[in-house]
């Protein structure tokens, strides 16, 4: 349902199913901890809750820093609507979990090349089973 939203507007947190807001809300402050300099890595931990998944979500997020081609829009912790970027980042997570790699691909493959999209799609799948399980 999230990849169709992505197509006509920008989804709101209270339109994501909890798992999606807690990870949209990690991310946040993911990147809000790593302007501040202090350990993303514990301020995912807290919002996700799980020692697994932040530790996966970090280096999903450190894959994206490194390879997304301009930089990684994020809307602000209090914002009500996600960035278009962000969006696109849980779609990817979801369509990771449920195995479906051609819709990842498709999300894809007019901006990054194969080898990056395999990293991101074992690290999307990644954080999709820590959260699951």
């Amino acid at each position: 349902m999230l990849d169709q939203r992505l197509q006509l507007a920008l989804p709101r947190l209270d339109q994501l199913t909890p798992a999606q807001a807690a990870i949209a809300g990690a991310v946040r402050r993911w990147v809000l901890a790593r302007h501040m300099r202090r350990c993303p890595l514990q301020v995912a931990h807290e919002r996700l809750g799980c020692v697994q998944a932040a530790r996966a979500l970090h280096l999903l997020l450190e894959t994206v820093r490194g390879c997304w081609p301009e930089p990684f829009a994020i809307s602000p912790p209090c914002c009500s609507v996600l960035s278009h970027d962000e969006a696109t980042l849980l779609v990817m997570i979801d369509t990771a979990g449920e195995r479906r790699r051609l819709a990842f691909d498709g999300l894809l493959c007019e901006m990054l090349g194969p080898d990056v999209r395999d990293r991101l799609f074992a690290a999307c799948a990644t954080l999709a089973r820590t959260l699951e399980g």
